[in-house]
């Protein structure tokens, strides 16, 4: 297998292997759940995929972007988290737990910038220049719709 007097790299791969074609994001996806220590040694074998040796294309440019695509991978495996929980406290907070909710941590900068999302993305009543006050909104059918009256102006 491993030889120490070798000059150069070799595959842990028989024979080499051909390109998937795709990129390690592209659909269909499919979940892979594995103990988080186990994750180095992941990034450790896919360190072969990184080997140009390993794939059957001799085009330079080709292989510059499996590689590329090779390194995409690894780096998915390295920057993986667990299941995320997301709530919204009592307090107005929004927290995320990784340890299925025995303990929270408040997302950054929520607090201070959730005033301005909810003020931009409220709706707006524009006030139509021919009345001279605003509608009076009406409950009708047991609250499931209101109705607008021009407030007697016509």
């Amino acid at each position: 297998m491993w030889d120490p007097e070798a000059f150069h790299v070799r595959s842990s791969f028989v024979q080499p292997v051909a390109d998937p074609s795709t990129a390690p994001a592209d659909a269909p996806l499919v979940q892979l759940n594995v103990n988080a220590s186990w994750v180095p040694y992941i990034i450790g074998c896919l360190m072969q995929m990184a080997q140009p040796r390993a794939w059957t294309t001799t085009d330079p440019t080709a292989l510059a972007d499996l590689l590329g695509r090779v390194t995409d991978l690894m780096n998915m495996f390295g920057t993986a988290m667990g299941p995320m929980e997301i709530q919204l406290s009592a307090t107005g907070v929004l927290q995320t737990s990784t340890d299925g909710g025995t303990t929270w941590v408040d997302v950054p900068g929520w607090s201070t910038n959730i005033p301005d999302v909810v003020h931009d993305l409220q709706a707006r009543v524009t006030m139509d220049p021919a009345y001279a006050s605003p509608p009076i909104p009406e409950e009708i059918t047991g609250g499931a719709d209101w109705l607008y009256s021009d407030n007697g102006e016509g």
